[in-house]
């Protein structure tokens, strides 16, 4: 076997057209960590976040940067201290950002931070579980304290993110209401919302009933709106970019507010590849596509609308 893999690159922070595919090492492990063969990658709105350069003072990474945090694939390669996995075990990894990320053929992945995949999904629907439903987990359970017969407004829950919530607050026994476009109507219902709000023609500030709980994916102006609908003595978790209105906003409204930032974790992982194995969750696929820079770019252009129902996945 060679040296060298197939990657898509950044060379510098900008628009799509940084993305590039080139040759590069093989990444080297250390004792902790797989080195995985990728078979799917999990494309998120955090991958052209970073591109823009809209995270380097809080990850002040050296070009080239192999962007993604999300796939599938099979083991190659075992640290020395690594138990529990194996040459030839499919897993499925959601790593911490580095410049050795899951857009190639490739990817070096804590052992702590990687899962079995069931046998009984795919490896493209396993690839796009990782990041958001880590994401969703720590935002309703960690952060949000979300429990049985409480109700959670979840912001946008066509989306990859928010459909992992939908199902997650679901399972738990909440009561479950959401926003999206009359078009994902049925989609998010099948998932598990109780209520669903359009967007395009409600504002929820104005239709939700009082929430015990709001998980804001969007930010802006639904991340204000969202204080109007929360209990006193309720929470908003965000996972996205926060104003100085959001703290004036806490203090008036008697909620608490706070933005977190999703972190890889071994248990969160494999309670969520068991589920998914159980059918308990599943993992809907927007679009797929063949890995290479040409479609790692469409997949930017298509996130960077925000309007993506499911997940984006490439291939290698």
């Amino acid at each position: 076997m060679t040296n060298q893999m197939n990657a898509v690159v950044i060379n510098d922070y900008g628009d799509r057209d940084q993305l590039t595919e080139t040759k590069m090492p093989i990444p080297n492990i250390n004792d902790d960590q797989l080195l995985v063969k990728v078979v799917s990658i999990g494309v998120n709105p955090i991958d052209w976040k970073t591109r823009k350069g809209l995270r380097k003072a809080r990850y002040p990474f050296d070009f080239p940067i192999i962007l993604g945090q999300e796939m599938a694939g099979v083991v190659s390669k075992i640290g020395a201290k690594v138990t529990g996995f194996k040459v030839g075990d499919a897993v499925i990894g959601y790593g911490t950002p580095s410049i050795r990320g899951t857009y190639a053929e490739f990817y070096p992945i804590d052992a702590d931070q990687a899962a079995h995949k069931p046998i009984t999904v795919s490896f493209q629907e396993a690839a796009g579980l990782g990041l958001a439903g880590t994401t969703a987990w720590q935002a309703l359970f960690d952060a949000g304290h979300l429990k049985v017969g409480q109700t959670v407004l979840i912001l946008a829950g066509s989306g990859g993110v928010g459909s992992m919530a939908i199902q997650l607050a679901k399972h738990i026994g909440a009561h479950v209401i959401t926003t999206t476009s009359a078009a994902n109507d049925n989609y998010v219902r099948g998932l598990g919302a109780d209520k669903v709000i359009d967007y395009k023609t409600q504002d929820f500030a104005k239709v939700s009933p009082e929430v015990d709980l709001v998980f804001d994916t969007l930010g802006g102006q639904n991340q204000l709106d969202a204080f109007k609908v929360v209990k006193p003595g309720g929470r908003i978790i965000s996972i996205v970019e926060t104003t100085d209105q959001a703290e004036e906003l806490s203090q008036k409204y008697g909620v608490s507010f706070e933005k977190i930032n999703a972190h890889p974790d071994k248990d969160v992982i494999t309670t969520l590849s068991n589920k998914l194995g159980a059918g308990k969750l599943k993992v809907s696929i927007a679009t797929q596509l063949k890995f290479n820079a040409e479609n790692v770019r469409e997949m930017h252009k298509l996130s960077e609308t925000g309007h993506i129902v499911g997940k984006l996945i490439l291939n290698v």
